[in-house]
Order: C-alpha cells, then sequence, then structure tokens
C-alpha cells in the first residue's frame, strides 16, 4: 500500500535528490584543491601594461569577441582565460603578489571597475571584459591582470565539447586577427594548456564503518593532464602522485550554495562577497562535510598525441565515511 509507514521501503532520513552526492562533492573540492594550490605555489602570471612575450605581441591589449549572445563590440578578451580572482594579499610566501584588476583602458581613458560612464563587469573565468555597450572595434582596449598557469576543470565534456587549444601563450601568433587561430572558438568552449581535467569513480567499493551501522566509501579520483610539453605533463603528474597519504578536509557545495558563498553569480561575475568567503581555504573552514583520506596514488605513463600534445593520467583512491 502507497503511503504504508515500513523504512525498509524508504530512503534514509534526509536524502534529497538535489543535494551534492558523494561524488559531486569530491569533483569541487578535488577541483578547488588543485586549482587553489597551484595558485598558492606561485603559478601565475602578472601582465602589466606594456607587456609582451618572448615571441613578442602584446599581452595586456584584449581584442573584440564576435560571440552570439551579445552584441559586437560588447565583449572584449585576453590571450589568456582562467584570470586571477582571489586577490593579492592572499598568497602565501614572499612570491609577487596577483593583480587586483582595477579597471580598464579603452583607448586612452581609464575606467574604474564600478563606474557609471561605461559600465562593464569582468568574467574571470573566460578571461573577458563585458561592456554593458558596445566598444568600437577600431578602439585599443586593455588593462593589467593575473592569469593563473593551469586550467584546473572537471572531465566532463573534454574533448567532446571543449576544444582544446594549443600555442595559448603566443600572444603574438594571430592573436589580435579577428576569428583567427586558437582562438577562433568561444573562450567558454575551449581549454587552454596546460590542463588538469579532474574526474570522479564513484564508490568502487565499501567498507564498514562500525558493529552499529556506516560504512566507508572507496571512490578512484582520475587526474588527466594535457600539455604542449613533455616535462609540463611530468611536472603536473608528479604532484598530483605526490599528495598520497595525506587528508583532506572536504566542504559541502549543498551548504556552500545554500548560504551564497560562492563566488560567482550566473555570468561569471566575481560577487560582494567572493573575497575572502569565497576562498577555498575558507569554504573548508566554514563549510565543512568530512576527512578525505587519499591513497594508493600512482601514475600511469603519457602518451604523445602529436609533436606538441602530451597526455598524462595519474589516479588516487579516497576514504570517506558519508554523513
Amino acid at each position: 500500500m502507497v503511503g504504508t509507514p515500513n523504512t525498509k521501503l524508504r530512503l534514509p532520513v534526509g536524502v534529497k535528490a538535489s543535494d551534492a552526492s558523494l561524488s559531486e562533492i569530491l569533483m569541487e573540492n578535488f577541483v578547488g584543491f588543485y586549482d587553489w594550490g597551484l595558485l598558492d605555489a606561485g603559478q601565475y602570471y602578472n601582465i602589466h601594461a606594456p607587456q609582451s612575450g618572448i615571441y613578442g605581441g602584446e599581452r595586456h591589449k584584449l581584442r573584440i569577441v564576435d560571440d552570439p549572445n551579445y552584441n559586437s563590440g560588447q565583449i572584449w578578451e585576453a590571450y589568456r582565460q582562467n584570470w586571477v580572482w582571489e586577490g593579492s594579499g592572499n598568497i602565501d610566501g614572499t612570491i609577487e603578489q596577483p593583480i587586483d584588476i582595477s579597471g580598464v583602458y579603452v583607448d586612452s581613458s581609464f575606467y574604474a571597475t564600478g563606474n557609471v560612464t561605461k559600465p562593464f563587469y569582468i568574467d574571470h573565468t573566460n578571461g573577458r571584459v563585458v561592456f554593458d555597450s558596445s566598444v568600437s572595434s577600431t578602439s585599443s582596449v586593455h588593462l593589467e591582470y593575473s592569469h593563473k598557469s593551469v586550467q584546473v576543470v572537471p572531465s566532463q565534456g573534454i574533448p567532446w565539447f571543449r576544444q582544446i587549444q594549443q600555442g595559448s601563450f603566443r600572444s603574438d601568433d594571430g592573436f589580435q586577427v579577428a576569428a583567427s587561430g586558437g582562438w577562433a572558438q568561444l573562450g567558454q568552449t575551449r581549454i587552454q594548456l596546460p590542463a588538469l581535467a579532474v574526474e570522479v569513480v564513484p564508490a568502487t567499493s565499501l567498507k564498514p564503518y562500525a558493529l552499529g551501522g556506516g560504512q566507508w566509501v572507496h571512490s578512484d579520483v582520475l587526474f588527466y593532464v594535457i600539455a604542449e610539453n613533455h616535462w609540463e605533463c611530468t611536472n603536473l603528474m608528479d604532484i598530483v602522485v605526490m599528495q598520497n597519504d595525506r587528508t583532506l578536509n572536504l566542504f559541502d557545495p549543498t551548504e556552500v550554495g545554500l548560504s551564497g558563498a560562492f563566488p560567482f553569480n550566473y555570468r561569471n561575475e566575481l560577487v560582494g562577497h567572493a573575497n575572502p568567503s569565497g576562498l577555498y581555504p575558507n569554504l573548508v573552514a566554514n563549510y565543512n562535510y568530512s576527512k578525505c583520506w587519499v591513497f594508493d596514488s600512482r601514475g600511469a605513463g603519457i602518451t604523445q598525441l602529436t609533436p606538441e600534445l602530451y597526455i598524462g593520467t595519474a589516479r588516487c583512491t579516497t576514504e570517506v565515511k558519508p554523513i
């Protein structure tokens, strides 16, 4: 009979389909852990104005983007996406701090963030400035910013939806030519290298926790390292494997979402409380879920797909007692 109070036919109390599963929790946390860890280790570049690369080009300059979701002239992007938003003063050590974006230059005029004369917002994820109204295609747009060296992303959609972009550090190689080369793809549909893509294999095994009930859940986490140089691929794989036999504190993405502490809104714009409440260490401290033991880490070799494209795979096993 429908509605019979038979607990054997019911899911545990408190289970909601809308809550993050253990696999999703692991995914969010491992992406956050490596994204923050690499940034904290100084893996970012500060782009001052003017600045060129070793091959030339002008890294501080932005170019117009033909995005069908906006009017022509509204979107201007840099040669590298994945801009640092975590703010200066939050990175440990004595290394040069990342640049806090204070505004953007259009020709010779400077417009501060939050201005009302030529309003815009910063899309840190895709490395873009989005103006409320169009800017002439003949204008020169530039700003000072910092971008992360490595893209850390969930593996979903790679390579079926998002296109790998090689040579993204070569701002001299056709960057300022509209719809040219690797920049012909929209920023949200490409992955710049080197990249670390994370995949979680759900509940590979279970182990009893205590006589009174509960269980340890073992899940494997796979890491796909994609790089243009063999040494880059090797270094990133070493970093992943060397995290063996350590315990990570996990944050609860459901609680973070309900609290509004996530740093970005629906259009990848930083919200007012992003720094410091949205920083990875603060998410872990304020929205704690459980502990995760990382063990049995190992690499699986590197494959050279083309003369300038390498992919390596590493994996680890995690042990978590779900709440």
